[in-house]
C-alpha cells in the first residue's frame, strides 16, 4: 500500500516556491484532472486512469489536478482507496477550490500535497439534507429522492469521516472527533500549519 512520503510540514509560515518550482507543478506527464462535482462516472474514470498509469509505470509519480466543491462520500472513498492501493506515489495540487470531499482527496495524496495561495479549501462534517418540498402545484413524487440513511449507515459514515482525518492529518480517529469542527474553511497558511497540505504554491509576481 502507497504511504505518503512527504510529513506534512511544521513551519508556521510557509516560504514562496521559485518560479522553477512553480513550473515543476505541471512538469510531470502524468496528469488526472478532477474539476467539478465528485460522482461515480467522475470516479470510474479517476481510479480507471490510476490504474492504467501504475500499470505503465509503478514508479513514475502522478499528479492529481483538483478544482472542486466536493460531491459523493462514495466517490471520494473509491479515488482515495485507488490513490492508497497503487505502488506510485499521488501528489494532489489544489487549482482553486478544495472542498468537502475534494478537499479530504487532496489531503490523502500519497505524494506532495499543495495548494496555489488564492485556493478556496474547506472541510466539514457529513450531512444529509432532507427532500425539498414540491413546488406549488406540482406532486410529491416518492420515488424521486432516497430515503435517509439509516442510524447505523450514518454511524458507520461518521468513523469513516474520523479515521479519514485522523490518517492524513497525522493524528488519529478520536483527535479528529474532538478537534474537527462541523465546518472548517481554511486558507492556504491554515492548511498548511493544520497538516492538510504541505506546501504552497505561490503565483508569479515577477
Amino acid at each position: 500500500m502507497a504511504e505518503r512520503r512527504h510529513p506534512a510540514s511544521s513551519q508556521p509560515d510557509p516560504k514562496p516556491t521559485s518560479a522553477e518550482s512553480r513550473r515543476s507543478a505541471f512538469a510531470g506527464k502524468r496528469r488526472v484532472f478532477l474539476f467539478g462535482d465528485i460522482n461515480a462516472q467522475v470516479a470510474e474514470r479517476v481510479v480507471n486512469q490510476f490504474l492504467s498509469m501504475a500499470d505503465e509505470d509503478p514508479v513514475e509519480s502522478i499528479d492529481l489536478l483538483i478544482n472542486s466543491t466536493g460531491g459523493d462520500v462514495e466517490a471520494a472513498c473509491a479515488i482515495i482507496n485507488a490513490m492508497h492501493g497503487i505502488p506510485c506515489r499521488v501528489n494532489t495540487v489544489c487549482m482553486g477550490f478544495a472542498q468537502s470531499a475534494a478537499c479530504i482527496i487532496l489531503m490523502a495524496g500519497t505524494g506532495v500535497r499543495t495548494a496555489f495561495e488564492n485556493s478556496v479549501l474547506l472541510i466539514h462534517r457529513m450531512v444529509w439534507d432532507d427532500p425539498p418540498e414540491p413546488a406549488e402545484g406540482e406532486e410529491e413524487d416518492e420515488d424521486r429522492y432516497l430515503p435517509p440513511p439509516d442510524e447505523k449507515y450514518v454511524e458507520l459514515c461518521r468513523r469513516l469521516e474520523n479515521a479519514y482525518l485522523g490518517r492524513f492529518l497525522n493524528h488519529d480517529a478520536v483527535w479528529a472527533e474532538k478537534s474537527i469542527p462541523t465546518a472548517l474553511d481554511m486558507s492556504t497558511d491554515d492548511a498548511l500549519r493544520l497538516g492538510v497540505i504541505d506546501g504552497v504554491i505561490f503565483l508569479d509576481r515577477e
